[in-house]
């Protein structure tokens, strides 16, 4: 029952019968989504999410992953190096410099924190969410 509802709620209904190995690099992505919510975890880990994706893609996964906060009452951590898409599917983040934590807070004070600016945007990025 879990697993046919994670068919139904992923769109993976055309797709049960292709290997793994043959679905596009987007459908790669929800399907490690929907196996790691198998176990029904409290807290989901993920690791460059969107690397390499079109931009359709990405706006699919941020739905997803914004969705599954309150449908799977979980906690989301994202490490990405995409600053607009991980600041646009998120509540709070962190920057990190050499293992420490150089700045935290909501997406809009992040861009505009100094520190973060220095170590990890650069002066010249805009964030418009």
């Amino acid at each position: 029952e879990k697993i046919n509802s994670l068919i139904n709620k992923f769109e993976f209904g055309a797709i049960t019968d292709i290997k793994a190995e043959i679905l596009s690099g987007g459908q790669k992505k929800k399907l490690v989504i929907a196996l790691a919510l198998l176990g029904d975890p409290k807290i989901l880990l993920l690791d460059e999410c969107f690397a390499a994706l079109d931009v359709l893609t990405i706006k699919m996964l941020q739905n997803i992953i914004v969705n599954l906060q309150s449908d799977y009452n979980i906690g989301i951590c994202i490490c990405d190096h995409q600053p607009r898409e991980l600041l646009s599917c998120v509540d709070n983040a962190i920057i990190l410099s050499n293992c420490k934590i150089i700045a935290k807070g909501t997406p809009q004070a992040l861009v505009k924190d100094a520190n973060a600016k220095n170590a990890y945007f650069g002066e010249s990025f805009k964030f418009n969410n």
